[in-house]
């Protein structure tokens, strides 16, 4: 049976207070520190879903973000969840336990419009925070948020 990609699109928030800093939300399932993302069903669009899934998980409204025209990468990637198991001969094997359809996530950027604006925080992440690009660069733990960053950071023209 075929699998639907899933669509996640993504709303890659910064300010600039003093210097330019991108928002990070600690996801309270997976503990990954990601811009805000959400699930498209069929027929929904990726920017609409981006500017509503950061509203839902942090307050900022559409009307707070102004949208940076011309920006718009994806990462697409296979999720796997396994197990690690012993086989007949007493090797360890890792055993994938659920199929899920691949992901593709499709980022956009936009800036807030008040760098002071608080944030309120969804029941989904545990916390947040705001970094520098190159400070979110050297955290990120998978190489496709370092490209991402770097992508944003270098549309910014900044060095």
């Amino acid at each position: 049976m075929m699998m639907h990609e899933l669509r996640k699109p993504s709303l890659i928030v910064y300010r600039t207070l003093p210097q330019l800093q991108i928002l990070l939300l600690r996801s309270r399932k997976y503990q990954e520190w990601a811009p805000p993302k959400g699930r498209a069903k069929r027929g929904e669009r990726n920017m609409e879903i981006a500017f509503q899934e950061t509203e839902k998980l942090t307050g900022f409204t559409r009307a707070d973000i102004e949208l940076v025209r011309g920006f718009r990468t994806e990462i697409s990637y296979q999720p796997e969840h396994y197990i690690y198991a012993i086989s007949e001969t007493g090797s360890v094997e890792r055993v994938s336990i659920f199929d899920f359809p691949p992901v593709r996530t499709v980022y956009f950027l936009g800036r807030l419009r008040n760098p002071e604006k608080e944030i309120v925080l969804s029941w989904k992440h545990s916390d947040f925070k705001w970094l520098g690009f190159e400070e979110a660069i050297e955290t990120a733990i998978f190489d496709d948020y370092k490209d991402l960053y770097t992508k944003a950071k270098d549309f910014l023209k900044l060095s």
